[in-house]
């Protein structure tokens, strides 16, 4: 694998940021596209536009042609059963609502438990959030340890009788912890309890097999992937999207409107309501091609390096501190410099041609476990290599120099 060749791969790079050329590690917040992404979507827009699932003409079938391979695409990259397990949303972050609306108007009920850890992202929180102020609903937490990680033994302390779902991040966006999701949905299953899990950082770093994994629900964000804005996905069980109610109505997601009553469309359109993101996701297909022809393995043995690498370097740096030591860490290196606060490295950095986040990454709850306001975040992605780390370091060092810290 020639990460060389796979950065050609992504126009943006030949830009130059503040005069320097771009290191871009800010991939956990959202991926740089290749060109055959960013040319699909243009494509389809200049010769091949057509609302789906509607008209008959030669361009809607072609479309709603189009925008089903990617179904089946997504289908078989994420070994689900069955393509119409696949549901396409506008973000994961409406996949995980679309869950806890449904699951939480048909089976919830006031004293219920929802188990989550400490490690979520506002998108695994606030959904349940608004349950519990509407329905009573409680909301437990799964204990980070030392290390920034979640252990299954933390989880099951945390189960009761009144735990109707467990829903937790596949990766964390700020330690990197890689969860054992295969064996959290087994010890839920063992007490017949759902499963979500959020995958919007494992997606793009982790080889996925929603069969083998098991899990009742799965949120992908797509623009994490190397694919568009605009676009998720929520896998689920066909048994669940069977049975939990409608999202969202209007049209695409009936079969039969009548003035005494209304009858729902088959799967997945049943979740599909009014128009979707045509051109997104047909473009989407162009990312699972290039995902799949750099080969998940590839990817994982090559950010391995990566992340080994920036932690020896930064370890290394007086002053730096990184946040979470946990044993299965993916493509995250979140960290603290003492007396300089995130924002003011990250705003240094870019004068350096170097992009990371700053701020709470949307994990509030777990800053505030860990005591701390802010974090610096720099996130990996294919295209990063260890010179990108050498930057990244040296950058922190003239940042250091400027607040005269050693």
């Amino acid at each position: 694998m020639s990460i060389e060749n796979i950065k050609k791969e992504f126009p943006i790079f030949s830009n130059k940021v503040q005069n320097n050329d771009l290191v871009y590690l800010d991939s956990a917040n959202s991926s740089q596209k290749p060109q055959s992404v960013i040319d699909r979507v243009n494509d389809f827009y200049s010769s091949e536009f057509s609302n789906v699932g509607r008209s008959v003409h030669y361009l809607a079938v072609a479309a709603t042609n189009l925008y089903e391979t990617t179904r089946s695409s997504v289908q078989k990259y994420i070994n689900a059963k069955d393509k119409n397990e696949i549901v396409f949303t506008k973000g994961a972050t409406e996949a995980i609502n679309l869950v806890a609306n449904t699951f939480g108007q048909k089976y919830l009920k006031e004293g219920d438990e929802i188990l989550i850890t400490e490690l979520e992202h506002h998108s695994n929180y606030v959904p349940w959030h608004f349950l519990r102020k509407a329905k009573g609903v409680k909301i437990e937490f799964a204990e980070v340890n030392s290390e920034g990680d979640v252990t299954i033994e933390s989880i099951e302390k945390k189960i009761t009788s009144k735990t109707k779902l467990i829903a937790f991040t596949h990766l964390s966006n700020v330690t990197g912890a890689i969860l054992p999701a295969k064996e959290i949905t087994e010890l839920a299953h063992s007490k017949n309890i759902p499963v979500l899990i959020d995958g919007c950082q494992s997606a793009p770093h982790l080889k996925l097999d929603m069969q083998d994994l098991n899990c009742d629900f799965y949120a992908i964000s797509c623009h994490k992937m190397y694919g568009p804005t605009g676009l998720g996905i929520l896998y689920a069980k066909k048994k669940w999207l069977d049975a939990l109610p409608p999202y969202q109505g209007g049209g695409g997601m009936i079969r039969e409107v009548k003035k005494e009553g209304i009858t729902f469309g088959d799967l997945p359109n049943k979740y599909e309501a009014g128009t979707m993101a045509t051109a997104q996701v047909i473009a989407f297909n162009e990312s699972v091609k290039f995902l799949n022809k750099v080969g998940m393995d590839n990817i994982i043995k090559h950010e391995k390096k990566l992340i080994e690498y920036g932690q020896e370097i930064l370890r290394k740096n007086n002053s730096v501190k990184l946040i979470g030591n946990p044993k299965n860490k993916g493509s995250v290196l979140s960290f603290t410099i003492d007396g300089i606060h995130p924002h003011d490295i990250a705003t240094i950095l870019d004068e350096e041609g170097v992009a990371i986040r700053a701020g709470h990454h949307c994990c509030q709850i777990l800053h505030d476990k860990l005591d701390i306001a802010a974090s610096a975040r720099a996130s990996l992605g294919v295209y990063n290599t260890k010179d990108d780390l050498d930057k990244l370091n040296s950058s922190i060092n003239k940042c250091k120099k400027i607040f005269e810290l050693k």
